[in-house]
């Protein structure tokens, strides 16, 4: 691959997930302490988005750009529909053509984002998709996970430098005033990022050769295949563990430490580069050890971290915590991946890591509009008529459900368990 290219392919990857860490780590919070929504209603403006996402790319976006082959013109296109869309939606633009003040009419504005994000990612994930298959189409083989840990790499510092960025715009010049400002930021990355690709990248002619390698029959069964599934229900367990805090976490530490909206990005940034520096050791001590002692250490540690995420009652504690959460999830990213990796046959790997990918979505997706949204409005409800004031009920609720975290994080530990200790499997 040309220097060109390559710079082109990292300069989109750091601004997309520049953008995502600049306005998704805020959103949630205002929803729930400006909009005054409920968590349900908070956790849906994610994970609604996110199914879109999720179902649009497999259904509608990857056959079409298969089909027509195109890559480029799919992400160029996305990105300038959200670029425009982000517009809309912000505060400011959004009152200009309703002639609502969204403060006063908190109602259907959290409507108009939740409906709004979810139909935009509709169409944003032609984006996502022709990304992942531009990359497959402009790489050998050879090269092709030595530019994607570059490129992951790249992003991971982007996240980080967006939700720094995040953190000190959020509370400009006062607490939640910066909030429409991310918007208009987010809608100028895509443009630029749109803009970059267009000058930087071509639109791939033909695929990468593939002559001369052997036609492999597919079976429909392989002898590791009951593990491969005990082992999604285990990682669905873990991950939905993660995903039911990680929702919750930055009301919560708002409301129960006081904590700025850069306090929020410093916690919420500690599990990111803990995340980053943990990897490449991850990845070697699992080659080393076997991916069975590795993962079972980390997926015993998952169920300690909601419950840690409740002791802390200073900003540098949560910290602490968050960057236990980030090695975690190193471990839960890395190794489960080559776990599976070493389960599934050569031949069928897209079909089965199809399924792995989908457990992201649902843990990620589904699980946190039970456990973070409908069951956290619950106890809310409960301790209200207890006779706590608001805040102190949303405090309980949402330390109960991080409880409720470690305890679906055990099941997933202990499924994992039975799994290799009753199994032939080797390291």
């Amino acid at each position: 691959m040309r220097k060109r290219e390559i710079t082109g392919l990292g300069s989109f990857q750091f601004m997309a997930m520049t953008r995502r860490g600049l306005f998704y780590g805020f959103l949630t919070l205002y929803l729930l302490e400006v909009l005054k929504r409920s968590f349900t209603e908070a956790i849906l403006a994610i994970a609604l988005p996110m199914l879109a996402n999720s179902l649009t790319q497999t259904f509608i976006w990857g056959p079409l750009s298969d089909k027509l082959r195109v890559r480029r013109l799919l992400i160029v296109i996305g990105e300038t529909i959200a670029g425009i869309a982000y517009i809309f939606l912000s505060p400011t633009v959004w009152s200009i053509y309703t002639g609502l003040n969204p403060i006063q009419a908190k109602t259907l504005y959290a409507i108009t984002i939740i409906v709004g994000l979810t139909l935009l990612e509709s169409f944003w994930s032609m984006s996502n998709v022709g990304w992942s298959a531009l990359i497959a189409d402009m790489t050998e083989p050879a090269e092709r996970g030595t530019i994607m840990g570059q490129l992951n790499s790249i992003g991971a510092i982007g996240r980080i430098i967006g939700v720094f960025a995040g953190g000190l715009l959020y509370d400009f010049p006062t607490k939640a005033q910066g909030f429409p400002i991310l918007f208009y930021i987010s809608s100028t990355i895509m443009f630029t990022s749109a803009i970059t690709l267009l000058i930087t990248i071509g639109e791939p002619k033909k695929l990468i050769s593939r002559r001369g390698e052997p036609t492999i029959q597919i079976e429909e069964e392989f002898p590791l295949k009951h593990l491969f599934y005990w082992f999604l229900i285990s990682l669905f367990f873990i991950s939905a563990s993660s995903a039911s805090v990680m929702q919750l976490l930055s009301y919560y530490v708002r409301i129960a430490l006081l904590a700025t909206s850069f306090d929020i990005s410093l916690i919420r940034n500690a599990a990111s580069i803990a995340n980053l520096i943990a990897n490449p050791i991850i990845g070697i001590l699992a080659d080393k050890k076997g991916r069975k002692p590795v993962l079972l250490i980390g997926f015993a540690t998952a169920i300690l971290v909601p419950i840690l995420y409740t002791l802390p009652r200073s900003v540098f504690g949560m910290v602490l915590v968050s960057a236990v959460a980030g090695v975690i999830m190193a471990i839960r990213l890395t190794v489960s991946y080559t776990f599976v990796a070493e389960l599934i046959p050569e031949e069928q790997r897209g079909k089965y890591f199809g399924q792995y990918n989908m457990i992201s979505t649902l843990s990620f997706g589904v699980t946190p509009i039970i456990i973070s949204g409908i069951f956290t409005d619950y106890l809310t409800k409960t301790f209200l008529e207890k006779g706590y004031v608001l805040e102190q009920a949303q405090i309980l609720a949402i330390t109960n459900t991080f409880y409720v975290a470690a305890f679906l994080a055990g099941i997933g530990f202990l499924i994992f368990c039975k799994m290799i200790f009753t199994s032939k499997l080797q390291k």
